[in-house]
């Protein structure tokens, strides 16, 4: 199996908890940051699905 590369790595899906620990909040924090679309994500039945490229694309917008 070959390593993924970036823009792989950026869209794989993350769940709500490696979301949040990526951005260094906490559950709650982040799923406020999911409902209200502050964070674009999918929702796979009852679970959060989030890509890196969303939690960058936030980061970048909120430094501004």
């Amino acid at each position: 199996m070959t390593p993924l590369s970036e823009s792989e790595k950026a869209q794989r899906p993350l769940d709500l908890l490696e979301a949040a620990e990526f951005l260094k909040v906490g559950r709650s924090t982040m799923l406020k940051l999911l409902t209200s679309g502050e964070v674009k994500a999918k929702k796979v039945g009852r679970q959060w699905r989030i890509t890196i490229a969303a939690l960058n694309e936030y980061l970048e917008k909120s430094d501004n």
